[in-house]
């Protein structure tokens, strides 16, 4: 199975933000989709397809994290590979909340490195909230336009282990495993 490990979001904010950037932008539907607010998450590294097994260890690894529960504040907007050629449309985090998100995503990697796994790139504490669909699109003067503003907050409370199934309409996520922070 296809798999990956991630912290997941929630918050409404984020799916009005969508909107308001397509607008702003002039995207309709068919220059870009908008991540589905159940899909909403920070990957922490992504594992690929993983025999059962593989799975048992993965999970007797990430059971050995351990966290007290931190809260991000949604802010700032970007593109990749570039804001004038974009494929992904990502939202960032404030100071505070990207350092220990970061630091939660060290502790899983050296984890995950124990198995043998290793990042394809460094994290980034960015959340994908639109993709363009058929052609690279271009956002403008949107990270100037939001880079001071905060889309809400969320406590991170809980990592999982998740697999996902592309489907034609888009990946669907299960939780196959859960660990949950100190508190």
């Amino acid at each position: 199975m296809r798999t990956f490990i991630a912290v997941d979001v929630s918050t409404v904010a984020l799916a009005k933000l969508q909107n308001e950037i397509m607008s702003v932008a002039g995207w309709s539907p068919k220059d870009v989709k908008p991540v589905e607010p159940q899909n909403f998450h920070f990957t922490l590294i992504f594992l690929g397809e993983k025999s059962d097994s593989e799975i048992e260890s993965i999970k007797t690894k990430i059971a050995q994290v351990q966290f007290e529960p931190f809260t991000i504040v949604f802010t700032g907007v970007g593109a990749f590979p570039k804001p004038s050629s974009a494929r992904v449309v990502w939202v960032g985090l404030d100071q505070t909340g990207g350092q220990k998100l970061m630091a939660l995503a060290n502790d899983v990697m050296a984890r995950m490195a124990e198995l043998g796994f290793s990042p394809d790139k460094p994290f980034s504490p960015h959340m994908t909230i639109l993709r363009a669909k058929h052609r690279q699109v271009q956002i403008g003067e949107v990270p100037v336009k939001y880079e001071k503003r905060s889309f809400g907050s969320e406590v991170i409370d809980k990592v999982y282990l998740k697999k996902s199934d592309l489907t034609p309409s888009g990946p669907v996520y299960s939780n196959i495993y859960t660990v949950e922070a100190k508190k």
